[in-house]
């Protein structure tokens, strides 16, 4: 049974080579219904293999799982490469502590303080740790196997033969022009076929000695105790606490400097509220103004909140009155810091119209937001803040990716200017998203009066989509874009 698992894992790693293939990372966009397929094959698998060992997954490892499935159908429907970059990531991520969680190899049972060292354990310890075992097994197995002895003699036979059959075809085609152009004919396309297979075979056996040696380890169990929960919690143990004193004086300081800051800005802070520049400033002006400076301390602040809870309060004691009292009067002004730096984007958004940058910069505030208001909520209640972080970001990230960006920004951009409350279509950005974007701009090219207008879409999007894309790069948007072409 663990070689035919061992099989279906090199099989598993041919796919990840051909269908996902690593190279894409340098170019996202050609990622497409291959991940989905590929993502589909590695869970049939891994499901398959613990169904085998008689492993009975947890009912709270079905949401990992389908967290995964979700992440993974991104790539068959859309076609934003940033998204699909970072999304190849986070499902990549989700799918290994799924296999922690149903084969119960994590340092706690339950999502915690120890997510990070699980996904260590899972992404580099325990594959190489096991990474020679499938290679082990199948050597064993054909050893015992008079079918595997057979089989591998007919593979020696065929390697054999290789070399005997390019001779006396080379002279086949010299005695006849007939089976030359035959031959000729097969052997262009066959012979490319043939190098690409063998180049995807190294890789593909890495990858495969990869994922079984996660299937077995965690199975098995096999350098899965080599660290425990208490060796964590030692070392956790041996970090130098620093003194409550010090960190409430930080945060005074910290959240002193804030109010000084607002004190200041209070004539402009709510301007953008009401929609209104301050004099002699540009909207542009008056937005980038101090706003990825506001991100950066945002950012500072999340940071000293998590290194005052990580160094300062020990495991089992409450935080200090002042501690929880300064660190709650930062969070808030952190809150409204990301809220004015928000309002001033909605106006820049309002009179200039979305691109990708400002949605995903938008998104990233609102991300922080929801953040600082968990760790508000931890100071007063019992949180398990690691689950709830993640949750978050996970439940954030995905909404984003199936917002589907571009063509949100496509059918706000050309939705505005043809209500007339937008000057123009930026439509070089939007040439940026162009599968997505199609359908809007086709419903403007048919409206539009404007020559010049109509000139330019053709520049950009006539016959787009009419080109040969392999089918593993496909997705919904590049079959929908080749329907409604210009």
């Amino acid at each position: 049974m663990d070689a035919c698992f061992a099989i279906l894992a090199l099989v598993c790693g041919y796919l990840f080579v051909w269908l996902v293939n690593p190279l894409a990372l340098l170019a996202p966009y050609s990622l497409g219904v291959g991940v989905t397929i590929f993502a589909a094959c590695f869970y049939t698998t891994a499901l398959l293999y613990m169904r085998k060992q008689k492993i009975s997954p947890p009912k709270s490892s079905y949401g990992w799982l389908g967290l995964s499935m979700v992440s993974a159908l991104y790539f068959a429907l859309f076609s934003n490469g940033v998204l699909k970059f970072f999304n190849l990531f986070f499902c990549m991520i989700v799918t290994v502590y799924w296999i922690a969680a149903a084969c119960g190899s994590r340092l706690e049972p339950s999502l915690g303080r120890f997510v990070v060292p699980d996904l260590l354990d899972q992404l580099f310890r325990i594959p190489f740790s096991n990474f020679t075992c499938g290679p082990k097994i199948l050597r064993g197995a054909a050893g015992k196997s008079r079918r595997s002895k057979n089989a591998l003699a007919a593979v020696l036979g065929i390697l054999v033969a290789i070399p005997l059959v390019m001779v006396v075809g080379t002279l086949l085609t010299r005695a006849d022009q007939t089976f030359a152009r035959m031959v000729q004919e097969m052997t262009a396309e066959f012979g490319e076929r043939l190098l690409e297979f063998l180049l995807r075979l190294l890789p593909a056996a890495l990858v495969g000695c990869y994922f079984f040696g996660m299937f077995y380890g965690n199975l098995q169990k096999r350098f899965v105790a080599v660290r425990g929960k208490e060796d964590v919690e030692k070392a956790r143990e041996k970090r130098r606490k620093l003194p409550p004193a010090m960190t409430v004086t930080v945060l005074a300081l910290l959240t002193g400097v804030y109010l000084l800051f607002f004190g200041a800005q209070a004539a402009t802070l709510f301007s953008a509220f009401a929609g209104v520049r301050p004099e002699g400033l540009t909207y542009a002006e008056y937005a980038r103004q101090g706003f990825f400076e506001l991100c950066g301390v945002a950012m500072i602040n999340l940071a000293v909140l998590g290194g005052v809870r990580l160094f300062t309060v020990k495991k089992g004691e409450k935080p200090v009155r002042p501690l929880v009292v300064f660190s709650v009067l930062l969070s808030a002004e952190t809150l409204l810091l990301i809220v004015t730096a928000l309002s001033k984007m909605v106006l820049y958004i309002q009179q200039y119209g979305l691109t990708l940058l400002r949605v995903y910069t938008s998104w990233f505030m609102v991300l922080l937001f929801i953040v600082f208001a968990i760790v508000i909520v931890a100071q007063f209640r019992r949180v398990n803040l690691a689950k709830a972080l993640v949750l978050a970001f996970s439940i954030c990230f995905l909404l984003l990716c199936y917002s589907n960006v571009d063509g949100l920004i496509a059918r706000y951009n050309i939705g505005r200017y043809q209500a007339g409350t937008l000057d123009s279509v930026d439509l070089e950005a939007l040439y940026a998203t162009p599968e997505a974007s199609l359908p809007y701009v086709k419903e403007l090219y048919q409206e539009t009066d404007d020559p010049a207008l109509r000139a330019e879409i053709r520049n950009y999007w006539g016959g787009f989509g009419q080109y040969d894309v392999p089918f593993h790069e496909q997705n919904l948007e590049h079959f929908l874009a080749q329907e409604n072409t210009i």
